[in-house]
């Protein structure tokens, strides 16, 4: 069994990674919404006075989840490990370690959502591997897109990124690689 972290000099380009793709959905509902509330209030004529103050306070929040993001999501990267063993692979949180925004934040989506934070996936159940540019995703057969359950995502950034993806190459048909 190996255990591997993220290398300290390479979580700030990881959380900017992270935080820029929770930017991105975040812009992208605010932007729907946006076209939304143009289409509904210009018959009536009311996006000339309306539309304007809705932008500023869209940026404004976006700055405000873009700043809070970043301290999150670097907390909880700092506090993840991955673990490789003879049968699984693992994602695991140091939950007791978190800042307490986080531990509400992790508990409410654990509670709330499903979510599982901590992670395993037996190698007979993965159903694919991909290798991308920047992180191997593995994927189990009871995969959920809602709540990412049942992915692992290791990222680049990782100690021996290089030989974890050779080993996952060397070992294709284990980890199902696509």
């Amino acid at each position: 069994m190996k255990t591997y972290y993220i290398k300290k000099e390479g979580i700030d380009d990881y959380v900017n990674r992270e935080t820029k793709k929770k930017m991105r959905i975040s812009a992208i509902g605010f932007f729907i919404f946006f076209i939304l509330m143009f289409a509904f209030t210009y018959s009536y004529g009311v996006h000339k006075i309306l539309m304007l103050p809705l932008a500023i306070f869209f940026l404004i929040i976006l700055g405000v989840i873009y700043t809070s993001s970043l301290s999150q999501i670097k907390n909880l990267i700092d506090l993840t490990c991955f673990v490789f063993s003879e049968e699984s692979v693992s994602k695991l949180l140091d939950k007791e370690q978190l800042n307490l925004m986080n531990k509400v934040g992790v508990s409410r989506n654990e509670h709330r959502y499903g979510v599982k934070f901590n992670q395993t996936i037996k190698f007979s159940n993965i159903e694919s591997t991909a290798i991308k540019a920047n992180e191997i995703v593995i994927k189990s057969r009871d995969y959920d897109f809602t709540t990412g359950n049942g992915k692992i995502s290791i990222p680049k950034e990782i100690e021996d990124y290089e030989t974890i993806k050779a080993e996952i190459i060397k070992n294709a048909d284990v980890y199902k690689l696509v």
